[in-house]
């Protein structure tokens, strides 16, 4: 009836050792698949922004180059607008002339043109542009609206880009000409205008549909800015939140827009394998957590059946101790007393036997004495055994252990112990202190040192052992943090090289387990000495 009580906790407790793993692992993905996305979030945003920045920098200088190839253009008209308004009676052969020495070798000019009360009256250059003679602008559908706003107010106006009756797609600067010759208000004389290829323009500016990886667009037909259309470039620019700067024409602008080739999507294409690496590893370490959290079960299942096997042992040590030691001891006491001379004759043979029963009762009683004393030094922790120890001798063998090292590196290892020189102290752990003690030494110090060991008489009995390197030495506060009271959970190691520390810590849990401590004496590049003392027995030890 117990077993079948129990049945329906044991399938829990398995069903929970199934699941719970499932459940540490799921939360564990969902976690981390947070983190991703928070990651991707923000790993966007400043990629975003670097790359907004380096668009910003490929546009400003775009623009400074197309500004400077359309401003050029613009000076001709404004150079011959200056030249009309002072030679208002200017006649075709002297515009010719001023024409063809402006742009007669410019290829992104197509024509030029002046037109006295807004009638165009010569072209330059005049084969194939005869048609536009006598075309009064003020009178034009298209152009009318542009020249009053030339004249209206006395900027150059750069209209366009429109397609030209002769082929090909321009822009038209217009600057208003105005006579003066005579005083102010100046009487309007007429328009001067150019010409001016796009294809040509832009390619004398190197603006291309793509530059760089940053796909390009200009908007602002006829200077209308971010309200015109799009006369350069995809449409599509504008509509993906691009970066702008402003192209300032003299009366007007234009904006230039650039996105990543792609678009800003394509964050994830160029750190796809950095995702890919971290879904993996997310999915990794979320079945190495749900595997370790089923082992913690079976360990925790472990921990109890240990703590179950405990009180069967603390058990059996109780009956040992008080069952057993009971009868022993009773058996020595009576033994005892039989032997005792009394009022009971006994035989020599019956004698001899007693003898036996209580010899082996105390042989007994001492190996049960011994078991449990061995038992409860187990449970509190190991063991000093303070011995005769030739000094020298254990030295010896701890650098004879560091020759093959110390001779790699050119290091002398000198042990300047005298012979005899007794102590006393447990040899396990003075043999493992000198041993990390020199492995330090040799490892710190530059090819070529020396590296001392010796011991020195102290005034109150005791012997001083010393091993001192010329290595690299140790700072303060690093002394300090080695001979710190809290233990090793106040020291850190910084590098694998200051892995040497725990050396140092093995030590000093040594030396104060035997009730000495370690000292140390360091300056960095000065190189270290390390010493702690030693009762001393007898012999000669090294003098002052």
């Amino acid at each position: 009836m117990t077993h079948l009580a129990q049945m329906p906790f044991i399938l829990s407790e398995d069903r929970r050792k199934i699941i719970l793993p499932i459940l540490v692992g799921l939360f564990f993905l969902v976690f981390f698949a947070l983190g991703i996305g928070y990651y991707v979030r923000w790993s966007k945003e400043i990629w975003e922004k670097d790359k907004r920045v380096d668009i910003m920098k490929d546009l400003v200088a775009l623009r400074s180059s197309l500004e400077n190839e359309l401003y050029s253009r613009i000076y001709y008209t404004r150079s011959v607008a200056a030249y009309v308004s002072l030679r208002p009676d200017m006649d075709v052969g002297e515009f010719f002339n001023l024409a063809d020495e402006l742009v007669g070798v410019d290829d992104v000019v197509h024509s030029m043109a002046l037109s006295p009360d807004g009638v165009i009256a010569a072209v330059y250059p005049a084969e194939g542009t005869e048609e536009a003679i006598g075309l009064d602008l003020l009178e034009h559908p298209e152009r009318r609206k542009i020249v009053e706003q030339t004249i209206r107010t006395g900027k150059t106006f750069v209209a366009g880009p429109v397609e030209l009756v002769e082929g090909g797609i321009a822009f038209i600067s217009y600057t208003p000409v105005f006579d003066k010759t005579g005083e102010e208000p100046y009487d309007f004389w007429g328009v001067a205008d150019i010409v001016i290829l796009k294809e040509g323009l832009l390619e004398a500016a190197n603006l291309e549909r793509s530059v760089n990886g940053t796909e390009l667009a200009l908007r602002g037909i006829d200077g209308r800015g971010a309200d015109g259309d799009i006369f350069f470039g995809n449409a599509e620019v504008f509509d993906s939140d691009p970066v702008e700067v402003t192209i300032y024409l003299p009366d007007g602008e234009w904006v230039l827009g650039g996105i990543p080739e792609g678009g800003w999507s394509t964050y994830l294409d160029q750190d796809r394998t950095m995702l890919s690496l971290m879904i993996g590893g997310a999915v990794v370490i979320a079945a190495l957590l749900a595997f370790l959290s089923g082992l913690f079960l079976k360990l925790k299942a472990s921990r109890m059946q240990l703590q179950r096997l405990n009180m069967d042992k603390d058990r059996l040590l109780s009956v040992i101790a008080h069952d057993l030691r009971s009868p022993i001891s009773a058996i020595t006491s009576l033994s005892s007393e039989l032997m005792q001379p009394g009022e009971l004759q006994i035989s020599h043979e019956q004698s001899e036997i007693i003898h036996m029963i209580n010899q082996s009762a105390d042989e007994g009683l001492l190996l049960l004495e011994n078991l449990l004393s061995w038992v409860r030094s187990r449970e509190e922790g190991s063991l000093m055994f303070f011995e005769k120890v030739d000094l020298f001798a254990s030295c010896q063998r701890i650098a004879d252990l560091f020759a093959a090292p110390a001779h790699f590196k050119s290091i002398q290892i000198v042990n300047q112990v005298h012979s005899p020189t007794e102590v006393q102290f447990d040899q396990r752990v003075l043999e493992t202190v000198l041993r990390n003690l020199l492995s330090n030494a040799v490892k710190f110090s530059a090819p070529g040192g020396r590296i001392e060991i010796s011991a020195i008489a102290r005034e109150d009995g005791k012997t001083e052992l010393r091993v001192k390197d010329e290595g690299e030495g140790m700072s303060r506060s690093r002394i300090s943090e080695v001979l710190a009271p809290e233990g090793p959970k106040a020291f850190q190691v910084e590098s694998a090289k200051d892995g040497a520390g725990i050396g140092l810590l093995l030590c000093r849990d040594l030396l104060r387990q035997t009730g000495e401590d370690l000292k140390i004496e360091s300056e960095e590049g000065a190189g270290t000495l390390v010493s702690f003392t030693l009762s001393a027995v007898s012999g000669k030890s090294e003098g002052e």
